[in-house]
Parts: structure tokens; C-alpha cells; sequence
């Protein structure tokens, strides 16, 4: 949600939105991927509610605050949906995986909420508030872009085995939060460019929308595809069993 963003581009945005909902209600899996659903409604509702509101200014900025701080939170909780979606076959590495991707954003979300000191002695005349939230945002972008490139790496090197609709959404949202991320960043390190970066934001977010709408469907929940090695079966079977040691040594670890 962007006041600087032309209005149609934005109410296109939440249509698309809009339609992924209700797709994903009408095809019921919106109960598969509960966090991802619920991302999608707060996204649409806050958009909404800003191009609604967007007059007033007071008010805008505090829908803007509300809306960024419960979006930050599901957006944690999709990439820990994510985890345990790509290592469902690996139940022990995929709770592992979990624990530590929360335990390491919750301390990252304290340490940023606790100083804010990069953010200290710039722009002096932005709101306290404004710069520990923008400070706290970026933090939380950063380490959760590192955690989707981590096991997009890992879903690119191992042959996992995904369902149709896990693929698509797995990948949609590593470009999407990609893009948004790289966004913001070079937004605050080259304020000219912020009109441009808005507009590539804005089109990539829509992109992976329609496609998601195109994509996701019950029969998706149905066909497999493995995505890592998919080349080399020797390659395939070896790495296979590597990581079934893995799951199957962290299985052991968690019984002591």
C-alpha cells in the first residue's frame, strides 16, 4: 500500500488479490495454505482500505502502520508454512528447519525493535516511530528473503519431491517477496529511483498473482514434480539418501 502509486495500477493490485481469494476459497485450499490465505486477505483488505482513506492522512498512516505490522507477521509465518510444506517428506529436518528460521526471526525482531541505531542519525526529520518501524521492516524483509533463497537453494540442489500447487506457490513467493525487498532496499539507498522501483514492485506483485490464479487448483494437490536434480538420476538417488540420513539423524537427536 503506496501513496505515491497512480490509482489504477494499485485497485488492479487488489483485484487481482481479490480473485486469488476467492479462488482459493471456492477450491478450498485456502485449508492447505491457511497462512498464505490469510496474507492474501490482509493485503487486500489494507490495500483497500488505504486507496479508500488515502485523503486522509493521519488516518492513512495509521492503517499503513497497522496493516505493514500484521503483513510483517504473516509473512513469517507463510515462510515457516513453506518450510514445512518443502521438507514435508523429511518431518524431523522440516521441524528443525522451522524452530530455527522462528527462533532466529524472533531475535532479529527484538534486536531491531530494541535499537534501531542504524537509523539514529538519519533523516532527522522523520517521526521516531516512523524510522524504528521502517528500521524493524527492513530487518525482517532481509532475514526472511535470506530464508526463501536458503531452501530455494536447497529445493534446487535435493531432489524433493513437491506437489503442483507447493511449487508454484513456493516459487510466486520468492519472487514476489524478492522483488519487494530488493524494492524497498534500493528505495532507501537511491531515493531517485523510488518511482521505478514502485512501479517494478507493483507489476511483479500483480504477475505473481494472476499466476497463482492461473496455477493453483485441487487437481495441483494431486501431481508431484521434483525439482532438484531432476537431470541426474545417479545424482538423484545419492543425494536422496543423504538427506534422508539427515532427517533420519535429527529424528534420533530429538528422541534423547
Amino acid at each position: 500500500m503506496q501513496n505515491g502509486w497512480p490509482i489504477w495500477i494499485t485497485t488492479a493490485e487488489v483485484a487481482a488479490t481479490l480473485l486469488l481469494i476467492v479462488k482459493l476459497a471456492a477450491s478450498r485450499l485456502y485449508a492447505v495454505y491457511p497462512c498464505f490465505f490469510s496474507f492474501l486477505v490482509v493485503d487486500a483488505a489494507s490495500t483497500s482500505a488505504g486507496l479508500i482513506f488515502r485523503a486522509h492522512r493521519r488516518l492513512y498512516a495509521e492503517i499503513y502502520f497497522a496493516s505493514q505490522g500484521a503483513k510483517m507477521l504473516l509473512a513469517v509465518l507463510v515462510v515457516l508454512e513453506i518450510y514445512r510444506i518443502a521438507l514435508a517428506g523429511q518431518p524431523a529436518l522440516a521441524r528443525y528447519g522451522r524452530n530455527a528460521v522462528g527462533y532466529i526471526l524472533a531475535c532479529a525482531a527484538l534486536i531491531a525493535a530494541a535499537g534501531s541505531w542504524i537509523d539514529r542519525d538519519t533523516h532527522p526529520g522523520r517521526p521516531a516511530l516512523v524510522r524504528h518501524f521502517i528500521s524493524l521492516e527492513r530487518t525482517m524483509d532481509a532475514w526472511m528473503l535470506v530464508f526463501l533463497l536458503m531452501i530455494g537453494i536447497f529445493m534446487s540442489w535435493f531432489p524433493v519431491r513437491l506437489k503442483r500447487n507447493a511449487f508454484w506457490y513456493i516459487g510466486g513467493f520468492t519472487l514476489y517477496f524478492l522483488t519487494r525487498s530488493t524494492g524497498l532496499l534500493l528505495s532507501n539507498v537511491v531515493p531517485g529511483l523510488v518511482s521505478r522501483l514502485d512501479n517494478m514492485m507493483i507489476a511483479t506483485q500483480i504477475f505473481c498473482l494472476l499466476l497463482w490464479f492461473a496455477v493453483l487448483r485441487p487437481a495441483g494437490e494431486k501431481g508431484t514434480t521434483t525439482v532438484g536434480h531432476r537431470w541426474d538420476a545417479v545424482a538423484a538417488g545419492r543425494l536422496q539418501s543423504q538427506l534422508n540420513a539427515i532427517n533420519a539423524a535429527l529424528l534420533r537427536f530429538s528422541r534423547h
